[in-house]
Order: C-alpha cells, then structure tokens, then sequence
C-alpha cells in the first residue's frame, strides 16, 4: 500500500535538480571517423601483406590437366569443383576452402629434454589429425544413377567415410555435409563394412582417378581458396570503410 504524503510536507518538497547530458553529435561523429580511419589503416596494411605474399599455383592448374579434371572455380562462391568424363560416367569432385590450422601449444618448456621432446611429438601428431580436408565424389552414370562417396584426405591419403546412392544430385549437394545421411538411409559406416568389401570401394573409386594424387592437390587448393577470398573479403571491406 502506498501512502500519501501529508499536505503540510508537499510544501518543504523540492523538485530535484537534474541535469540531462547529452553528447554532442558532432564529439560521437569524430570517434567515428577516429576509429575508421584506424581501421582502414589496419585493413591496408593485412591487404598488402597478404597481396605481397601471395603467389598463384601454376603447378595446380597442371595438376588438373594432366588428371583430365575440368576446374571450376568462380571468385564468387566458395566451392570448387572438378569435373571429367570416364566412359559412360560423369566424374564430379566438389570440396570448399578450408582455413590453415593454426592451433599452436601454449604449455611452457619442459625442463627435462625427454619431456620436451614427448611433448613435440603429441603436438605434430594433433595437428597431423586437425590438418584435413573433406570432399565428395560423385559417379553419375548416363542412366541416371549416382553413387556418392564422402571422403577426407589428410597428409595426401584420402580416406573413405561414407558410400551412399542418390537420387537427387543438386537437391544432395545443397545439404550440408554432416547432415548427410540423417534423414534416409545411406548405408552403413564406412569402416564397419566387411574388410574386403571396403577395399573393393576404393579400387573402384581409384579406377575414376581418385587418388592420394588427387587429395595432396585438394588439400593444397583448398587453402589456396581460402587466401583468395580472404584477399577478396578484405579488398571489399576496404572499399566499405572508405567510401
């Protein structure tokens, strides 16, 4: 319950004095381009560095022609795309940028030599098993049909992770790559399959050109591809900041 004030004390009552401050927009508008101007600064400097260093692959490109790949790469769209003809079987191999692994240990020296060196070796070994990448195989028959291996190439060994049969090719490559095979049945784990019939899989793929060759260059390019956009990405933010 709210109780009322006694007339005799709403005369002694004055109103508070409060100042209201408001910063002047011009003082808000000068942090601003403050900032900005900083910033450019920053993002010129990273351009330059990263235009300076960079240097185009042309042993790529070679790569893929003598694998007799169709490359398909637009500076618009991060995926990229190899493409060939193997009889009556249309090849297609589509992997994304990936950034570099970076990950580094922050755990001091050990002072023992022995511990030292254990250390080192745990540390290559991680980041062996993070420096990856993914990448899906398509063999589309004239017929129609599509049989589709997912697969990871580390280190230039390519591993098979999944073989399923699809129905519908650009209605699977819009999904996203680990939710394939959540929502119908795709077969099996690739590793729990019968020994032999695993190592058939493969033969098969590699018939297609498939190869360790292949996942050394895919491994390459992917980073490649992500250093293009970076540049592309920071190109365009240097022209936001600046005009």
């Amino acid at each position: 319950m709210i109780s009322k004030i006694p007339l005799r004390l709403l005369s002694t009552i004055k109103p508070m004095n409060v100042t209201r401050v408001f910063a002047p927009f011009c003082t808000q508008l000068e942090k601003v381009n403050k900032t900005g101007q900083k910033l450019v600064k920053i993002v010129e400097k990273e351009l330059k560095y990263e235009k300076t260093n960079y240097v185009e692959d042309d042993t790529a490109i070679q790569f893929v022609e003598k694998a007799g790949f169709q490359l398909i790469d637009s500076d618009s769209n991060h995926e990229v795309t190899l493409e060939k003809k193997v009889g009556d079987v249309k090849v297609i191999v589509q992997f994304q940028q990936r950034q570099p692994n970076t990950d580094e240990a922050d755990e001091e020296e050990p002072e023992e030599q022995n511990n030292k060196q254990q250390n080192q070796e745990e540390e290559e070994q991680q980041e062996s098993q993070n420096d990856y990448a993914d990448f899906t195989v398509y063999l589309q028959k004239s017929n129609g049909q599509i049989l589709c291996y997912e697969c990871t190439t580390s280190q230039g060994e390519v591993n098979v992770n999944l073989v399923s049969l699809i129905k519908d090719l650009e209605a699977h490559k819009k999904i996203p790559r680990f939710e394939r095979g959540l929502q119908d049945y795709s077969g099996p784990d690739f590793i729990t399959l019968d020994e032999r019939l695993q190592l058939a899989l493969v033969d098969y793929l590699k018939g297609f050109g498939i190869n360790d060759e292949l996942g050394a260059f895919i491994e390459h390019y992917s980073l490649d591809k992500e250093q293009r956009l970076y540049i592309q990405w920071l190109d365009s933010l240097t022209t936001f900041l600046k005009n």
